[in-house]
């Protein structure tokens, strides 16, 4: 399914491009006030981004999409099935009904804008990317687009610097009231289209893999900290097993307690899990890692790149480390046991808890890719 979905995204992609250039060819710059078409180049974004991280993973050089790629794509495909549900039961019946049809579906960029890429941009997404994005919140999250546009489109046209484009925008050749009802109903309208978009993707979203059980004390040294994500399949975060994807509230659990901290661990999955913007599958984002820090743990410093990263932990007295492991983005934690040792956990496979001096683990782990340090002098 990864290379169906790639070419898929490459085609819509072409389709998009082809659109624009005849679209501008007709407008010139002044394309850009049709809701049209910024909804079709943010799903040739949306398409570029998702073909780029699968491109990788048929390369050999990634081993999944990242959720928030997945997103962005949900996104787009709600703003150009919106451009469809408009132009099919708005705009045409205003300019002839079924009579129109060969001009707003098939004609010059419309056929590529009105018809192509929404209806394979919706295709591609739920029966092809069978993506899971379980949370609701998603759905109104997709208003903030179609929402920008139409507060830009309305305040140009209130102030005279656009007319229209589309007759419902035009302030000043209706009333206020009748503003208001058409700024209600696309967005109420617009609402709808997401819902029934995450319905349907949750309904065809491909199933999960379940993690290999491997026993919960395997997950935990003995003298209380974690030390093997692995074992921790009991327990969910954001939508999937913590075995899955558990490295930053492992890394931030351990770092606590080696801080003396009385900290439980189911505490600290709910507690990340909630400040990341959205509940789907997915790591934990730099930036909660930084804010969960500087709650519980604050005063650290933060350093990247391979060389500046250990220079920093060499000096350090604790710390958790980003980087490549695998092709996949880890975190974990260490602290220094005795002048030029540190202690890491949850590292890799054979290697869940051990002392080595930085060099050597340099050499074994840092071996490409970014590599960020947060640490504690």
């Amino acid at each position: 399914m990864i290379l169906l979905s790639f070419l898929l995204n490459i085609l819509i992609l072409i389709l998009a491009a082809v659109g624009a250039r005849i679209h501008f060819s007709i407008e010139g710059w002044a394309m850009f006030q049709y809701y049209t078409l910024c909804s079709n180049l943010f799903l040739l974004a949306a398409c570029a981004v998702q073909a780029w991280y699968e491109g990788g993973i048929l390369l050999g050089r990634r081993l999944y999409v990242p959720s928030w790629v997945r997103v962005l794509k949900y996104f787009a495909v709600c703003t150009v099935t919106v451009t469809f549900f408009v132009v099919l039961f708005i705009l045409m019946p205003m300019y002839g009904g079924l009579a129109s049809a060969p001009w707003f579906l098939l004609k010059d960029a419309m056929l590529y804008h009105h018809l192509l890429c929404p209806v394979l941009g919706f295709l591609s997404f739920v029966f092809v990317d069978r993506a899971a994005l379980p949370d609701r919140r998603v759905t109104l999250w997709a208003l903030v687009p179609t929402l920008v546009y139409a507060c830009i489109s309305t305040t140009l046209n209130a102030v005279r610097v656009l007319d229209g484009p589309y007759p419902f925008l035009r302030v000043h050749a209706q009333p206020l009231w009748a503003s208001v009802l058409w700024f209600a109903l696309i967005l109420a309208v617009a609402w709808v289209l997401a819902f029934l978009v995450w319905k349907l993707s949750l309904r065809f979203s491909a199933p999960r893999e379940e993690p290999p059980a491997i026993p919960e004390a395997a997950a935990w040294t003995e003298d209380g900290y974690i030390k093997d994500q692995d074992g921790l399949s009991a327990y969910p975060y954001r939508t999937i097993h913590a075995s899955g994807n558990g490295c930053g509230p492992v890394a931030a659990f351990d770092l606590r307690r080696f801080a003396g901290q009385d900290v439980r661990f189911p505490d600290v999955l709910a507690e990340m899990e909630g400040m990341h913007l959205l509940r789907v599958p997915g790591p934990t984002f730099l930036y909660v890692m930084r804010r969960y820090l500087a709650k519980y743990l604050p005063g650290f410093h933060e350093v990247s790149g391979r060389e500046a990263a250990l220079a920093a932990a060499e000096k350090s007295r604790m710390g958790v480390l980003r980087y490549y492991e695998e092709m996949v983005l880890h975190f974990i934690p260490y602290y220094r046991v005795e002048p030029g040792r540190f202690r890491f956990f949850n590292v890799s496979d054979a290697q869940e808890d051990f002392t080595s001096d930085w060099a050597a683990f340099a050499a074994g782990h840092l071996r490409g890719g970014s590599v960020r340090l947060i640490y504690w002098e």
